[in-house]
């Protein structure tokens, strides 16, 4: 089965996506994770025919979609991603987000509960005013570009470390070598949504959303620490704690895939 790779024009240029055709009822659509790509979702996607169509966008500014004029908020992120998902002539659908990913998938959700038929995040943001904050000051940092590369190194110790130690559940050479790509795709602006991520009242958001709700973390995951304050806020969902760490889309693509499947049929 063959991922292939499309854009569709939306106001302020173009919106690049990975999909799966098919006859499925209701297409679900993936948002990624700063500074991934839908290449995150390759390996998912592959196994999920059954579950097609599937579509998987690259947020703007990352992956092959355009670059924002200006330093964009959630809003703007949603809005786009919005009319790439009206350019396929897709009107209701599932939606599932990684990281920053599912910031974007929840305020989407909360604004338009008409469209969204059911929600699934890795790793939601439940992060109060002071902790994003702190996150600001310590996350949102833009990559210095200069003809010594030191630039290289940083990046590659951003997908391979976590506070200079080795991060739990390490990726492979080849998967970090893909992440770091996409973060130098990215570039001095690859930090922009991680902003907007922090400027994002997202527990607001979270407490909107209508549909049936599924939270996912990793016990290794950077937000796992504010995990259980996501599942006290919403008593309703259905929550799921892996084994893993912001990886296990590639490192457990059959699970995942099965995860997926069950949920939004």
């Amino acid at each position: 089965m063959t991922v292939k790779k499309a854009y569709v024009d939306v106001a302020d240029g173009q919106i690049h996506l990975r999909y799966v055709s098919g006859n499925g009822a209701v297409p679900t659509v993936f948002l990624h994770q700063t500074a991934s790509s839908s290449a995150m979702y390759q390996a998912v996607m592959e196994q999920l025919e059954d579950l097609a169509p599937l579509y998987a966008l690259d947020t703007p500014g990352f992956g092959g979609s355009y670059r924002p004029s200006q330093a964009p908020t959630t809003e703007y992120y949603v809005d786009s991603l919005l009319q790439a998902i009206d350019a396929l002539g897709i009107e209701q659908f599932n939606l599932f987000g990684h990281h920053t990913g599912a910031a974007l998938a929840c305020e989407l959700a909360a604004k338009y509960p008409q469209r969204v038929r059911k929600l699934a995040m890795i790793g939601p943001v439940q992060l109060t005013e002071q902790e994003r904050s702190a996150w600001r000051s310590s996350a949102v940092k833009p990559l210095t570009i200069d003809a010594q590369a030191t630039h290289l190194n940083e990046v590659w110790q951003r997908v391979t470390h976590l506070d200079q130690q080795p991060i739990a559940y390490p990726p492979s050479v080849a998967l970090a070598t893909r992440e770091a790509i996409d973060t130098l795709i990215a570039g001095d602006r690859w930090h922009e949504a991680y902003a907007a991520v922090f400027n994002q009242d997202f527990p607001a958001y979270l407490a909107q959303v209508q549909c049936p709700l599924l939270m996912i973390c990793g016990e290794a995951d950077v937000l796992y620490p504010y995990f259980q304050r996501a599942c006290d806020a919403r008593p309703d969902a259905q929550v799921l704690e892996l084994k893993a760490g912001a990886y296990v889309l590639d490192q457990e693509p059959a699970y995942m895939a099965q995860v997926i499947r069950e949920y939004f049929r």
